[in-house]
C-alpha cells in the first residue's frame, strides 16, 4: 500500500506533539535504577552477589565507568568490547563507522545489534552504506555513566535491531572534579580532552548539575596514505533531582572528516608490489556529523508506581568515498573508465521518544507497559560512480520517509523465593514512503507489523547461583529502498531465539556465567549500499556457547575471562545456478576469547594488560577458504600523584603481531592488471592492526 505524504504529515506532527507531552508532563523513572530487573545487573567492584534475584538473563548486564577508567583504548567504539563477545574492528579509514562480531554473526556496522546513547538511536534504518549503520566514534569514554546491554530477543523494550542483543549507554549526570587531559603518539596522533562538571547545590541534584566535555583529536595513522583523521566532539548536560525523580537534558556535536585506506589484495603485498599499509586508490575517505539533543525524565509517582521517558533529536550527514575492487566493474575497452570508486551520501533528521510506566500489582508482581515511536526524514540517500572523491554518474538516489511504532507491555512475577517469570509481548508497526530522484516508476510505499513474545524464566538462587530459559521472537527492517523496488524483499525480517543460562557467585570474589544459545533468521536480506541493490540471503541459524569469569579477589586486583564458540549455518545449502556452495555464513566469526587484568593500588599507581582473539573465519559457504585468526595484547601504565596530576602511557599491539583486523575474500583487479588483459582475480582482501603504537598522556584534575 502507498503511503501518501497527507498520511504522513498528521504522523510526523503528532509524533512531535507527543514527544512534547512525554517529557514535559510525565516524570519518568531513571534507566538502570534498581527495580527494573533487566537493568539492575552489575558488574565491576560491586559484590558479586548483587547480581542475584534481579537478572533477567545470564547474558545481561551493566558496564560501570570504573571498568574502562583504565582500560586501553584504540578506538571510541571498543568500549562495546566490555560486552563478552564482542569484537570491534575497522576496514577502513579511522572515520568510518567500525565492524563488530557477537554470537557468531558478523554484524556489519550492526545490523542486528541495537546501539543507544543517552536514550537515542545510533543504528540507521536505509542508510547509505549500509542498514542498521551505527557510528560510534562519538563516544567520549571519560563521559560514561554505565552500559546496559542484552543479548538476545528475548526483551519487550527491545525494538529493531536487536535480534543478537543491545546497548544503551548513560553518561554521567554529575562530575565531582574537571580535567584537562593531552594525549600524544606515534603517527600523528594527538588528543585534547576538557572534561568535568558542575554542581549548583550543595548536595547532587539539589539545584541542578552540570556536565560538559570538548574534544579535539587528529590521527595519521600507520597508513601509507595517511588517514588525516580530525574530529571535533563537544556534550553537554544539565540534570536536576535524585534517583527516584528528576530529568536531564543533554547536547551533542560531533564533526569528523577522514581519508580512508581500504582493504588490499594480498597477492600484491605477497609479490612484495605493495606494503601492508598501502592503498590502491589514495583518495577515499569521507566526512559525518551527528548534532543531537536528547531529553529524559523519570519519577516515581507512588510508592508502587514509576515512569520514565525520553525524547530525541539527531541531524545526521554522511559522505563516504570507497573503492574495494579498484579497475574490476567496467568494460576491459571502456576509454573513459575511471575505476571502481564509489560515493555514498546520506541525509536526514530522526526524531522520536519513548515512555514507559512501571506499576506493582502487588508484592510479587510487577507490570510494565511502554511505547516507542522513530521517525526518520531522510532527505537524501543514494550511491554513484566517483573519481577522486567526486561523483560523475548516480545509481541510486531517493528521499525516504520511515516511520516506526512499537507498543510492548511484560509481567515480572516473583512467584516464590527460586522462581520468577517474565512473560512478555511486544507490537511493531512501520511505515515507508521512497520518493526515487532517478526514476519515478521506482517509488512507492509500504507498510507491516508484526508481533513477538517474550519468555523469562529464573531458578533460584540455590547457594548463590542462578538458572535462565530464555525465549523470544524480534526482527530487523530492511532497506526502505529494496522493499519498494522488489515485492519479494519483507520489510521486516524475522529471528527466532533460545537460551539456557547459569549464573554463580557461590564462591567469594569470584562470579561464573554460562550460557548456551541458539538464534534463528528468516532472512538475512540486506541492501547493498555499493550496489544500489537488495542481495538474497538464506534463513540462518547460530548456535553457540558463552562462558564468563569475573575474579575480584582484594580491592586493588581484577581478572576477567570471556570464552565465546558459535556455529554459523544456512539452513539450506547455497547454490549458485546450478552450482553447489554449501551452507557455511561467509565471514561470521566462531571463536572469540578476551583476557584482562588490572590493578590500582593505594599509592597512585595504575595498569592494565588485555588479551582479545578472534578464530579463523569461513569466508565461502563452502568453508575452503579461510582467513587467519587474530590476536591483539594491549597495555597500559599510569601513576596518580595527590596534586591532581596523573600520567599514563598506553600500548597498543605490544607484542607487534602482524594479524589482520579484518579479511575478505572476493575478486578484484589493479589498473596493472586491467592493463594486461587480466580478468577480475579471487584473492584474500586485508586490513591490518596498528602495529605496535605507544600513547603517552598528562592530566591534571581540579
Amino acid at each position: 500500500m502507498k503511503i501518501k505524504p497527507s498520511f504522513l504529515a498528521p504522523i510526523k506532527y503528532s509524533f512531535m506533539m507527543l514527544g512534547v507531552v512525554f517529557t514535559t508532563t510525565l516524570p519518568v523513572y531513571a534507566a538502570g535504577i534498581s527495580g527494573e530487573l533487566e537493568e539492575t545487573v552489575v558488574t565491576g567492584r560491586s559484590a558479586a552477589d548483587s547480581l542475584m534475584g534481579v537478572a533477567e538473563a545470564a547474558s545481561v548486564g551493566t558496564v560501570l565507568s570504573v571498568q574502562i577508567e583504565h582500560r586501553p583504548i584504540l578506538r571510541p567504539a571498543e568500549i562495546l568490547e566490555t560486552i563478552p563477545g564482542m569484537v570491534v574492528t575497522q576496514h577502513s579509514g579511522g572515520g568510518k563507522a567500525n565492524q563488530y562480531y557477537l554470537r557468531g554473526f558478523n554484524l556489519d556496522h550492526s545490523t542486528d545489534f541495537a546501539n543507544y546513547v543517552e536514550g537515542a538511536p545510533v543504528n540507521m534504518v536505509t542508510h547509505g552504506h549500509g542498514q542498521g549503520y551505527s557510528d560510534n566514534n562519538f563516544l567520549i569514554p571519560e563521559l560514561l555513566d554505565r552500559m546496559v546491554y542484552k543479548k538476545g530477543p528475548y526483551y519487550a523494550s527491545e525494538g529493531d535491531f536487536s535480534s543478537v542483543g543491545s546497548s544503551r549507554i548513560y553518561y554521567a549526570r554529575y562530575k565531582a572534579s574537571n580535567k584537562i587531559k593531552l594525549t600524544l603518539g606515534e603517527d600523528g596522533y594527538r588528543r585534547a580532552l576538557l572534561v568535568g562538571g558542575y554542581n549548583q547545590g550543595a548536595n547532587v541534584g539539589d539545584k541542578g548539575s552540570w556536565v560538559y566535555a570538548l574534544e579535539s583529536l587528529q590521527d595519521d595513522g600507520p597508513w601509507a596514505n595517511p588517514d588525516d583523521m580530525e574530529r571535533s566532539n563537544a556534550f553537554l548536560k544539565y540534570s536536576k533531582g535524585d534517583e527516584s525523580t528528576g530529568f536531564s537534558i543533554s547536547g551533542l556535536y560531533f564533526d569528523s572528516q577522514w581519508q580512508g585506506t581500504d582493504q588490499i589484495p594480498r597477492r600484491l603485498v605477497k609479490n612484495g608490489t605493495l606494503d601492508r599499509f598501502d592503498t590502491l586508490d589514495n583518495s577515499t575517505g569521507g566526512d559525518t556529523h551527528r548534532y543531537q539533543l536528547a531529553y529524559q525524565q523519570w519519577a516515581e509517582l507512588s510508592p508502587a508506581s514509576r515512569i520514565k521517558a525520553n525524547a530525541y533529536l539527531i541531524d545526521y550527514q554522511l559522505n563516504l568515498f570507497s573503492n574495494f575492487t579498484y579497475f574490476s566493474q567496467d568494460d576491459i575497452d571502456d576509454p573513459d573508465f575511471r575505476g571502481d570508486q564509489i560515493g555514498q551520501f546520506d541525509d536526514r533528521l530522526t526524531y522520536g521518544g519513548n515512555i514507559e510506566w512501571q506499576h506493582d500489582l502487588d508484592a510479587r508482581h510487577q507490570v510494565d507497559i511502554g511505547m516507542d515511536l522513530r521517525y526518520d526524514d531522510i532527505s537524501d540517500v543514494g550511491v554513484g560512480n566517483s573519481q577522486h572523491a567526486a561523483l560523475y554518474a548516480m545509481n541510486s538516489r531517493a528521499a525516504v520517509e520511515q516511520l516506526g511504532l512499537g507498543l510492548y507491555t511484560s509481567m515480572h512475577s516473583q512467584w516464590n523465593d527460586w522462581f520468577a517469570s517474565i512473560v512478555g509481548v511486544r507490537y511493531d508497526y512501520y511505515d515507508i514512503d521512497v520518493r526515487d530522484k532517478l526514476d519515478t516508476s521506482a517509488s512507492g510505499g509500504v507498510n507491516d507489523d508484526f508481533v513477538s513474545p517474550k519468555l523469562s524464566l529464573r531458578f533460584g538462587p540455590f547457594d548463590n547461583t542462578e538458572f535462565f530459559i530464555n525465549y523470544g521472537k524480534g526482527f530487523h527492517s530492511n532497506d526502505a529502498r529494496g522493499v519498494v523496488a522488489d515485492a519479494g524483499v519483507p520489510l521486516l525480517a524475522e529471528s527466532e531465539g533460545y537460551e539456557l543460562g547459569m549464573r554463580s557467585s557461590m564462591f567469594d570474589n569470584l562470579q561464573l556465567s554460562l550460557v548456551l544459545f541458539q538464534l534463528e533468521l528468516d532472512s538475512e536480506l540486506v541492501f547493498v549500499g555499493d550496489e544500489g541493490t537488495t542481495e538474497p540471503k538464506d534463513a540462518t541459524e547460530r548456535t553457540g556457547l558463552e562462558f564468563s569469569v569475573y575474579y575480584h579477589p582484594v580491592d586493588w586486583f581484577i581478572l576477567d575471562m570471556d570464552y565465546t564458540t558459535a556455529k554459523a549455518r544456512y539452513k539450506n545449502n547455497q547454490y549458485d545456478g546450478g552450482m553447489l556452495l554449501g551452507d557455511k555464513v561467509p565471514d561470521s566469526v566462531e571463536d572469540v576469547f578476551s583476557l584482562g587484568a588490572s590493578i590500582e593500588l593505594d599509592n597512585g599507581l595504575y595498569g592494565g594488560l588485555r588479551l582479545r582473539y578472534f578464530g579463523p573465519r569461513n569466508l565461502t559457504e563452502a568453508g575452503d577458504i579461510q582467513s587467519d585468526s587474530t590476536a591483539i595484547v594491549n597495555a597500559n601504565i599510569g601513576y596518580q600523584l595527590k596534586n591532581g596530576l596523573s600520567f599514563s602511557m598506553e600500548i597498543i599491539n605490544l607484542t607487534d603481531r602482524d594479524d589482520d583486523d579484518i579479511t575478505y575474500f572476493y575478486a578484484s583487479r589493479t589498473l596493472a592488471e586491467r592493463q594486461n588483459n587480466i580478468d577480475p582475480i579471487e584473492d584474500y582482501h586485508s586490513h591490518p592492526m596498528v602495529p605496535r603504537t605507544i600513547r603517552v598522556s598528562m592530566a591534571y584534575e581540579f
